[in-house]
C-alpha cells in the first residue's frame, strides 16, 4: 500500500512504514509515562502528598491505514532539533474518562553506611592495644628467661619459638587488617610481632652467641626494614614506629655499651627510615628514627669521657651522625615543606653530639670538629638563602635556624681554637667581618649574627683587655691588647648601626636607641686612648694625661658633629648629647679625679675648644640663613 504526503513519495515500503509507526505510538506512551512518574516523586520529595492523577487513556493503536503518513527522516531530524535538548515532550492533558493513575510504590531505601567508631570507642580500642601489646612483650621476656633458667627446651628452641611467635604475629596482623573494623588490632598485633622477634634476635645473640655483633644487628636492621616496608604498604604510621624504636631499644642490649657499633647502627637506622618519613610525611616516624641516634651519640660522649683513652673511632661516628643529621634535616624540610617544625627540630638536635663532644679531643682537633659542624650548617643556609632553585624549596624559617645554628657552632669553633686571652679580639673581628657581610649581601641575619658576636666579644673584652676597672685607675690595661681591643669596639659600634641604617632596620632620626651603641663607642674610644697613654708612662701622671686626653677627645668629637650638623638634624642632636656627655665628665669626674696642673689644663683646654667652637658654629648658622 502507498500513501503520499504533500505529492511527495514516502523514503520508506509499505511494511517499513507500518513499523515506525507502531514504534513512534510505542514510544510516544512511554515518554507519557515517564513524565506522569517524574512529577509524582517530585511532588514527594518536596513533601507535599502527590494527589492521584487521572492519566489518559491510551488509545489503541489504529491500523496503518487509519494512520496518517509518518514524517520522512528530515522533517523528524528537524523536529527533534527543534526540541529542547534533555526535555521529555510535555505530557498531554487527562481526560475526565481517564482511570486513575495506579498508586506508586514506595522507593527502596538505600542500604546504611556503615557506622563509624566514636572518639570512645576509638581510644579505647587503643588503650587494649597497647595494653595488650606490652603484656604480650612482657610474657615473651619472661618466657625467655624463665626458660633459660629452668632448662627448659633447647637454646635453639626458645630462640626459634619466639621467633615463630612474632613472624604469627605478624601473619595474623595481615590477615586482621583485610577487615575494615580490625585496622587497630592489625597495628597493634603487628608492632608486637616486629618486637617479638627484636627480642629474639637480641637472644640470640647477647645471651647464647648464635650470632657476632654485627650480624646482630644486621638481622634486626631487617626486621626494621620489613616493618618499614608493611607500615609503608598499609599507609600507617604505628607498626613504622614500633618497628624503629623495637629496633633501636634492642641495639644496645646486642652491643652492651654505647661504641661506635651502636651509634653507627643507629645511624643507619635513621637513613633507612627517611625514604617512608618523607614520603608519608610522618612525624611520628622522624622523631622515633632521629632521637635515639641523637640520644646514643650523646651517650658515647659521656661514655668516652669516663674512659681513661678515647676512642677515636665513636668520635667519627658521633661526627656522622651530626654532619648526616643536618642533611636529612635538609632533606626533609625541602620534601615536607608543611612540615619544617620536624625538620626544624632535627637540624637543632643533630649538631649537639658533635659540639658536645668537644672534651674528648685536643683543642686544636676539638676546633675543627665544631668549625666543620659550623660549616655544614652556614653552607645549608647559603644554598637556601642564595641559590634559586633551593630558595624556592627549603622553607625561610629553616635556612634562618640553620644560620642562626652554624653561627653557634661558629662561636664554639672559635672559643676553641683561640686562646682566651685572644677571645675579645677574635669575637669582635668576626663582627666586623659579619657587619661587612651583611651590608653587602643586604641581610639582616648576619647583621644580628654580628650584634651578637660584637656583644660577645664586648662582653669579654671588659673583663681581660679594657676592664673598666683601668679608666677608674684601679687596674691597668693590657698594654698592645687593649689598644687593639678598644679600636675594634669602636669600630663595631660605628659600623653595625650604620649597617642597620643602611638595610632599614634602624632609623636615623635621633632616640633612646642610639644610646647604646653612643655608649659602647665612648667606651671603646676612651679605653684605646687610656690603653696608648699607659704604654708610654704606666703611672700616675699616664692615668691623669689620659683623662685630660679622653675629655678633649670627646669634647672635639662634639663639635664635629654640630659643625656638620648645621642641616642635619640628626648630628646636630648626636653633638648636643656628646657636649653634655663631656661636660658631665669634666665636672663629676675631672674635677673630683684631677688634681693641680692636670685639673687647669682640663677645664682651659675644655672652655677654649668649647668659645671656638661656639663662634664658628654661629658663623655657619649665619651663613645658611643668608643662603636661605
Amino acid at each position: 500500500m502507498s500513501h503520499s504526503s504533500s505529492g511527495e513519495r514516502s523514503d520508506c515500503g509499505p511494511d517499513q512504514d507500518g513499523t515506525l509507526v507502531l514504534l513512534a505510538g510505542e514510544l510516544n506512551a512511554i515518554g507519557q509515562r515517564l513524565a506522569e512518574l517524574g512529577a509524582v516523586l517530585h511532588s514527594r520529595a518536596a513533601g507535599s502528598a502527590p494527589q492521584q492523577t487521572s492519566v489518559p487513556q491510551q488509545p489503541a493503536i489504529q491500523p496503518p491505514q487509519a494512520m496518517p503518513q509518518p514524517p520522512t527522516m528530515p522533517q523528524r531530524q528537524e523536529a527533534w532539533a527543534q526540541q529542547p535538548y534533555g526535555m521529555p515532550p510535555a505530557p498531554p492533558q487527562p481526560t475526565p474518562h481517564a482511570p486513575p493513575y495506579p498508586e506508586m510504590p514506595q522507593p527502596v531505601q538505600a542500604a546504611r553506611a556503615p557506622r563509624r567508631l566514636s572518639a570512645g570507642q576509638l581510644t579505647t580500642s587503643r588503650v587494649l592495644a597497647v595494653a595488650g601489646t606490652a603484656v604480650t612483650l612482657l610474657g615473651v621476656v619472661f618466657l625467655l628467661v624463665l626458660a633459660a633458667q629452668q632448662g627448659w627446651l633447647l637454646p635453639q628452641l626458645r630462640v626459634g619459638g619466639g621467633a615463630a611467635l612474632g613472624a604469627a604475629l605478624v601473619a595474623a596482623a595481615v590477615w586482621v587488617h583485610r577487615r575494615q573494623a580490625g585496622r587497630i588490632g592489625a597495628y597493634a598485633l603487628a608492632a608486637t610481632g616486629f618486637t617479638a622477634v627484636h627480642l629474639a634476635v637480641v637472644a640470640a645473640t647477647s645471651l647464647y652467641g648464635y650470632f657476632p655483633k654485627p650480624a646482630g644487628l644486621g638481622l634486626g636492621l631487617l626486621v626494621a626494614a620489613a616493618g618499614l616496608a608493611l607500615a609503608d604498604r598499609w599507609r600507617a604510621q604505628s607498626p613504622a614506629v614500633g618497628a624503629v624504636l623495637g629496633s633501636a631499644v634492642c641495639a644496645p642490649m646486642i652491643t652492651a655499651r654505647p661504641d661506635a657499633m651502636l651509634v653507627g647502627f643507629l645511624l643507619v637506622l635513621q637513613i633507612a627510615a627517611t625514604p617512608v618519613q618523607i614520603r608519608r610525611g610522618w612525624r611520628g616516624l622522624t622523631l622515633a628514627a632521629a632521637v635515639p641516634c641523637v640520644l646514643g651519640a650523646l651517650v658515647a660522649d659521656v661514655w668516652n669521657l669516663v674512659l681513661p683513652r678515647h676512642d677515636g673511632t665513636t668520635l667519627l661516628a658521633v661526627l656522622a651522625v651530626s654532619l648526616l643529621g643536618v642533611v636529612l634535616a635538609a632533606v626533609t624540610a625541602g620534601a615536607r615543606r608543611g612540615d619544617d617544625v620536624t625538620a626544624i627540630g632535627l637540624l637543632v638536635a643533630s649538631p649537639a653530639p658533635a659540639l658536645l663532644s668537644a672534651p674528648m679531643v685536643e683543642r686544636v682537633h676539638a676546633g675543627l670538629l665544631a668549625a666543620l659542624v659550623a660549616a655544614m650548617l652556614l653552607a645549608v643556609w647559603a644554598v637556601g638563602r642564595f641559590l634559586p632553585a633551593f630558595r624556592e624549596l627549603l622553607p625561610s624559617r629553616f635556612t634562618a635556624v640553620a644560620g642562626g645554628a652554624g653561627a653557634v657552632a661558629a662561636l664554639q669553633a672559635t672559643v676553641t681554637f683561640v686562646d682566651p686571652s685572644a677571645w675579645a679580639t677574635a669575637l669582635l673581628c668576626e663582627a666586623l667581618l659579619l657587619a661587612l657581610g651583611a651590608f653587602q649581601l643586604r641581610s639582616s641575619g648576619i647583621l644580628l649574627g654580628a650584634l651578637c658576636f660584637g656583644v660577645a666579644g664586648f662582653l669579654v673584652s671588659m673583663v681581660h683587655e679594657v676592664p673598666i676597672a683601668a679608666l677608674a685607675g684601679l687596674g691597668r690595661a693590657q698594654g698592645i691588647p687593649g689598644v687593639l681591643a678598644g679600636l675594634l669596639i669602636a669600630a663595631v659600634a660605628v659600623l653595625v648601626p650604620a649597617v642597620a641604617v643602611r638595610l632599614g632596620a634602624l632609623s636615623r632620626e635621633p632616640g633612646g636607641v642610639w644610646a647604646l651603641p653612643g655608649m659602647v663607642l665612648l667606651y671603646g674610644s676612651a679605653s684605646t686612648i687610656m690603653a696608648l697613654v699607659l704604654l708610654v708612662r704606666d703611672d700616675r701622671t699616664g692615668f691623669l694625661t689620659g683623662h685630660i686626653l679622653i675629655t678633649l677627645s670627646w669634647v672635639g668629637a662634639a663639635i664635629y658633629l654640630l659643625l656638620r650638623g648645621v642641616r642635619l638634624t640628626h648630628l646636630r642632636v648626636a653633638g648636643m648629647v656628646l657636649i653634655a656627655v663631656a661636660l658631665a665628665k669634666l665636672f663629676l669626674f675631672d674635677l673630683a679625679t684631677l688634681d693641680g696642673f692636670a685639673r687647669v689644663v682640663a677645664f682651659l683646654c675644655a672652655g677654649l675648644v668649647l668659645l671656638a667652637a661656639g663662634v664658628r658654629y654661629a658663623r655657619l648658622v649665619a651663613a645658611e640663613q643668608s643662603d636661605a
